[in-house]
């Protein structure tokens, strides 16, 4: 009779364990479809090729109610210095190959490509529409989401442009984060 009361007990208990615990979904606040992602492919720009060197990936709206997203970037230079933020692309269809190059951000920054130099960093803030109007940024996405990267969230991260010693090293590819710090 013990050993029935025990297995019914232990059964009961492990249909409780099967139940989904929502405070673990790392899903954006609900701002119903209004989710960026973007899974990136070129996580470090070459100073030494700026011509051929992008950052960017694959920019999708998993939902498919987004119809603008508008990506800012600003510069940090090697001395600490930055810009203020400036608009380098608005995008109205998805999914979207994002390709940012030295020369966006020049031109959105209004300097001379020239000036752009190994070591800088470049920090990119967005922020996305519906066709009602309603906007959604970083600061809409749950804390879940906000602190992990592999969630791709596309409305705050980062890059730099670095030399060839850099991409010589398979493990600074590996181990470059562009969602640390943005």
């Amino acid at each position: 009779m013990i050993k029935k009361i025990f297995l019914l007990v232990l059964l009961a208990i492990s249909f409780q364990s099967c139940e989904k615990d929502e405070s673990l979904d790392p899903r954006a606040q609900l701002i119903p479809g209004l989710y960026a992602r973007l899974d990136i492919t070129s996580k470090v720009i070459k100073s030494y090729d700026v011509e051929n060197s992008y950052f960017g990936g694959l920019l999708t709206s998993p939902s498919g109610k987004i119809v603008k997203y508008n990506l800012y970037v600003k510069r940090r230079n090697g001395f600490g210095v930055a810009s203020d933020f400036a608009l380098v692309k608005s995008i109205t269809s998805f999914p979207y190959d994002l390709k940012i190059k030295i020369a966006d951000i020049a031109t959105a920054l209004n300097v001379p490509a020239s000036t752009l130099a190994f070591g800088d960093e470049y920090y990119f803030y967005a922020e996305s529409f519906d066709a009602n109007g309603t906007r959604a940024d970083y600061y809409s996405l749950s804390a879940t989401v906000q602190g992990a990267p592999g969630m791709k969230q596309a409305y705050r991260f980062r890059t730099t442009s670095q030399n060839e010693d850099f991409f010589n090293n398979p493990a600074n590819l590996a181990e470059y984060d562009n969602y640390v710090n943005p």
